[in-house]
């Protein structure tokens, strides 16, 4: 339950998860797509969706929610162990636009960072866009 009463599934990502995670990214704003890719993007390849979605859950762990009400994906965390410092991963959070604001990412931060404790992760890494104010206060 998010704070403000939305009720969603969280999970691991499976390889399965191909289409969710299609059908979640289209529905990102151009602006949201670019804060996440730090480019301009209009889809995700073939090879993109099964490097997000065909993950071992050690060094490359990804948590997905879906929304309670429809089953659709609304959003995403995940981290990437370092392969020079194998106690730091690099994260990304997704949260499609209309569940921002909610506390999702906040949620999935902190089973992402389970996740990762679990796994002997003991530091998170970060690449953002200038002015992403969401990802400044998550961390």
């Amino acid at each position: 339950m998010l704070r403000d009463g939305s009720a969603v599934l969280i999970r691991q990502v499976r390889s399965t998860d191909a289409p969710l995670l299609a059908e979640g990214f289209a529905r990102l704003s151009p602006r949201s797509r670019w804060m996440r890719f730090l480019t301009a993007k209009t889809t995700l390849s073939a090879a993109e969706l099964r490097y997000f979605t065909e993950v071992d859950h050690h060094d490359h762990e990804a948590i997905g929610a879906l929304s309670a009400a429809d089953g659709r994906g609304v959003g995403i965390a995940r981290y990437v162990r370092d392969a020079d410092d194998p106690h730091a991963a690099e994260i990304a959070i997704t949260i499609v636009d209309d569940w921002q604001g909610r506390g999702l990412a906040t949620e999935l931060l902190s089973r992402l960072s389970d996740r990762a404790r679990q796994a002997g992760i003991h530091r998170f890494t970060a690449l953002a866009a200038q002015g992403n104010g969401a990802v400044a206060g998550l961390a």
